[in-house]
């Protein structure tokens, strides 16, 4: 009986585990949609600068020879 307990509580185990890395794998899925968001939102911080950048070299006077 000793073995038949060992093996129903293993698979216990098993189950268990695998309910938490159902878990784990939706807190992940989760997780990559915000990181995608913010990189999106990366990239369109870094364009505004890069323009805004070459806006204000666009605007610079040349220098007086």
């Amino acid at each position: 009986m000793a073995a038949l307990d060992q093996i129903i509580e293993g698979v216990r185990e098993v189950l268990k585990m695998s309910a938490e890395i159902k878990r784990l794998s939706d807190t992940v899925r989760e997780l990559s949609v915000e990181v995608r968001d913010l990189d999106r939102r990366v990239v369109r911080i870094e364009t505004m600068v890069e323009l805004a950048q070459g806006a204000r070299a666009a605007r610079r006077l040349p220098p007086k020879a």
